[in-house]
């Protein structure tokens, strides 16, 4: 998962008969000794080599057997789904997350219920471990649905003609210098501490990036999920171990014309085009007529696509994969972003104390916001109140939800106007993305 799990799923088109059905086979926790069963199992049922992917989870930092779970029908393995756990940032807060992955069943057993009877144990095992959120990439998005989860926004990948964007950043005045202040080349093994530097200067008020610790950025560089890393140098190309002379000052991982993630320090623009345009030279030498941008939608890079007559990459184009969440824990999800209330409430100026009232399929919930703090409630709801279905609720809180659209077609019913405003301030919509090098199938 990293931020959003990717979904290998497989479980046959009637997995619908799910709630109608008995299952009577125990789920299991899974051991080390069952890695090579799993990974026969994984190729079986997804029908594509599992062996890499599962050594590259099984050396996560984070990694623990247990957290995949398994059905056995005659000591075979009959279905198989995995949990990994992170620490998102979502503004001033870090939530913590589950991520679902290698959701399969065994082809001789699907239309039987279990790919549902599977998730639901899984998401339980989420909650149980403390996780507020749970998250997922799947081109079966229908099949997560009837279980509560929800779409949450458009792929963040912008595509756009090679030539095109290298032209606009020339317009935007890049040159090259005989004596270039900034130094473009791929990194070297210890030059860690700087790439950890660079995303750490990136993390305060992000949406959706994962907290990555040493251990962590180690595995990421060891699964080697990129055909190349480039970093860029403020000052000369020396072989710095200390960067004493030379400072890392932005990064960028490139794999097959696709920019996986691009960070710069803040503030520093110039890292950011050059890396792009190194991007984009690269691109050029390779044949490739278009190049991809993974980037929140707010990264001034965007900008350059749109000028270049970029366009955002539909979800049919990356495998037909879409992200999906799930709150596990509403009410605990509700207080640990007490303080962002707080704060979009004192900066629109909305009278306080201020509750408002969330009517989700029959669930109540009120968030209080006074002077003092917020808090957070169940079953309470008051006189200000909006009604909304599950799926945009999920939405709502992860600041995905289209408020024009959602008001216009009535799947947001405010009760009064301060209901309308105030859900408008404390739920508007934020960038929300999670960079693709975190995803399990990168």
């Amino acid at each position: 998962m990293g931020g959003a799990a990717s979904l290998g799923l497989a479980i046959g088109a009637s997995s619908s008969a799910s709630g109608r059905r008995r299952i009577r086979s125990p789920i299991r926790r899974a051991a080390p000794s069952d890695h090579a069963a799993i990974a026969c199992f994984l190729d079986e049922a997804l029908g594509q080599p599992a062996a890499a992917a599962l050594r590259a989870s099984i050396q996560d930092p984070f990694y623990e057997p247990r957290d995949r779970l398994l059905l056995r029908r005659g000591g075979r393995i009959i279905a198989h789904v995995h949990l990994t756990h992170r620490v998102m940032q979502f503004g001033r807060r870090q939530i913590p997350v589950a991520g679902l992955d290698g959701l399969a069943i065994a082809p001789s057993c699907r239309s039987q219920g279990l790919g549902a009877h599977l998730l639901a144990a899984a998401e339980q095992q989420m909650a149980r471990s403390g996780a507020l959120l749970g998250l997922l990439r799947t081109s079966v998005p229908h099949f997560f649905r009837r279980s509560g989860w929800a779409f949450c926004g458009p792929p963040d990948a912008w595509i756009a003609g090679t030539h095109a964007v290298l032209s606009r950043l020339l317009d935007r005045g890049l040159r090259p210098s005989r004596q270039p202040r900034l130094h473009i080349r791929p990194w070297r093994r210890w030059e860690e501490r700087g790439l950890m530097r660079v995303y750490n200067q990136n993390l305060p008020g992000s949406y959706g990036p994962v907290e990555r610790t040493r251990a962590y950025w180690r595995w990421l560089l060891e699964r080697h999920a990129f055909d190349q890393l480039y970093v860029a140098l403020d000052g000369p190309n020396l072989w710095d171990l200390e960067e004493q002379n030379t400072q890392i000052v932005g990064y960028m991982a490139v794999r097959g014309g696709r920019i996986l993630e691009l960070m710069t320090t803040p503030r520093r623009a110039k890292p950011a085009v050059e890396l792009l345009a190194r991007a984009c030279g690269d691109a050029i030498e390779q044949d490739r007529h278009a190049i991809v941008l993974c980037a929140p939608a707010r990264s001034p890079l965007v900008r350059i696509f749109g000028e270049a007559a970029g366009w955002r990459q539909p979800p049919e184009a990356d495998d037909g994969q879409v992200t999906m969440a799930r709150l596990l824990d509403p009410v605990a999800l509700l207080k640990r972003l007490g303080e962002e209330f707080c704060g979009r409430a004192a900066a629109a100026g909305l009278p306080r104390p201020l509750e408002l009232g969330l009517l989700v399929e029959g669930r109540k919930y009120q968030v209080e916001v006074s002077r003092a703090g917020a808090r957070s409630l169940a079953n309470h709801m008051g006189r200000s109140y909006l009604r909304l279905n599950v799926a945009d609720f999920t939405r709502l809180v992860l600041g995905q939800l289209d408020w024009a659209t959602a008001l216009g077609d009535g799947r947001v019913v405010p009760s009064t106007a301060l209901a309308r405003h105030a859900g408008q301030v404390l739920f508007p919509p934020l960038p929300l993305w999670c960079p693709p090098l975190d995803d399990p199938a990168a």
